[in-house]
């Protein structure tokens, strides 16, 4: 079997690893020019499928933990702290042995999963055919591969998903109803230890009678040990937020955190803290709209989807990335058992797989568009879930930073 993967992200590296792992040969192609062509992302939680992993992965990969840790090189532990106007206290969820959470960064993510992957660079498919015999991709460099298996790992507006499903990305993806303004800042000393304190990794706050609520997260923590950069999202329900129109369209910089500013000048001190210090400089200037996307079917055969090619979520829950993971442990596992020549065994093998991994996705899109809008309700419900753990008490720790030599 030959695989031909399309997008070297998250989704596509990890299937990579994965077949690397059983001998599968494969050919990774990305759209990129190189590995710094483009922001990727700031942190997410890996957590629940850490074992799972390490088995699936080649036993040549460096500690995830060591690799991509935000915190490093500071020795907190991962936390995510959530804080609700009606509830006593601080809940949250927080790294342990017993339910272990990795915070990694997007960056070392990506180099951690390009370990020993070749990756082809500055490859934009432009068409695709595939038949009973195999798969052909061909792409806009005039080049072309041929493989059994084309899997699209090549995120929310798939090519890939666009010529299995004859279907426009524009007709797909779904509005998600919120306008967010999004800022990035650095600091240290003991505004950075107070950032921390809210949550080492991250915090929410939910303020349903201030009609927004704010996500701050901590990107990664600078060499010195004792400042980081940080950033937030500030997010407000906005049918409109699409409309070429929008003032956020056209708004400068400085029109956006004013704007900020103004809305959370009633919370508490300590949660405005981070916007007062942000410089204009720190607003990101383009818009930021979410849309997500459910697909209720794909046709089985020698092209299939991964990740946000298939199943395209906003980020309120955090489950993007462990979804994509899931994808490839199990279809991975699928390639290795199947006789890649025999048609009818793969169609019936990659449509098992659709089915349970569209059943799982539309799941986990609905819950997370769901989200943004029972943020009335969470301050009064008896359970909260985040990094799907229960949240629980958190309490209160002095922060100690330490200069790095």
């Amino acid at each position: 079997m030959h695989v031909l993967i399309v997008g070297g992200g998250l989704g596509g590296l990890s299937l990579a690893q994965c077949l690397r792992k059983q001998g599968i040969s494969f050919e990774v192609f990305e759209r990129d020019a190189n590995s710094q062509s483009r922001p990727q992302g700031w942190a997410i939680a890996i957590h629940s499928i850490i074992d799972q992993l390490a088995e699936a992965f080649p036993s040549d990969m460096p500690d995830l933990k060591e690799a991509t840790n935000h915190l490093a090189p500071l020795k907190l532990p991962a936390q995510i702290g959530l804080y609700f106007p009606n509830r006593e206290g601080r809940l949250g969820v927080q790294d342990s042995p017993e339910l272990p959470i990795v915070r990694s960064e997007r960056r070392r993510l990506r180099d951690w999963l390009s370990t020993n992957i070749p990756i082809q660079w500055n490859k934009r498919v432009s068409k695709i055919q595939s038949d009973d015999d195999g798969v052909t991709v061909f792409f806009e460099d005039g080049t072309s591969a041929k493989g059994d298996i084309l899997v699209g790992a090549d995120g929310i507006k798939s090519v890939v998903r666009e010529n299995l499903t004859q279907r426009t990305s524009d007709e797909m993806l779904k509005l998600v109803p919120i306008a967010a303004i999004v800022g990035e800042l650095d600091l240290s000393g003991e505004a950075f230890k107070r950032q921390l304190a809210l949550g080492h990794s991250a915090y929410i706050f939910v303020s349903p009678d201030l009609g927004f609520w704010n996500f701050g997260g901590l990107h990664h923590v600078h060499p010195d040990g004792v400042s980081g950069r940080h950033y937030w999202m500030y997010m407000e329900p906005d049918p409109n937020v699409a409309e070429p129109n929008h003032w956020l369209q056209t708004a400068t910089r400085e029109e956006k955190l004013n704007y900020v500013l103004k809305k959370v000048s009633k919370m508490p001190p300590k949660f405005r803290e981070i916007f007062e210090s942000t410089p204009a400089s720190g607003i990101k200037e383009e818009p930021h709209i979410w849309r997500d996307l459910e697909l209720e079917s794909l046709p089985a055969g020698r092209v299939i989807l991964v990740g946000d090619a298939a199943h395209a979520m906003t980020p309120f829950r955090g489950e993007g990335g462990y979804h994509t993971f899931i994808d490839c442990l199990e279809l991975s596992r699928i390639l290795g058992k199947i006789d890649s020549t025999d048609i009818a065994a793969v169609k019936e093998a990659v449509a098992g797989y659709n089915a349970e991994m569209l059943e799982r996705g539309v799941e986990a899109v609905r819950n997370s568009r769901g989200e943004q809008g029972d943020r009335k309700a969470q301050d009064r419900k008896s359970k909260v879930v985040s990094a799907m753990q229960e949240a629980k008490p958190l309490p209160e720790s002095e922060i100690v930073l330490e200069a790095m030599a």
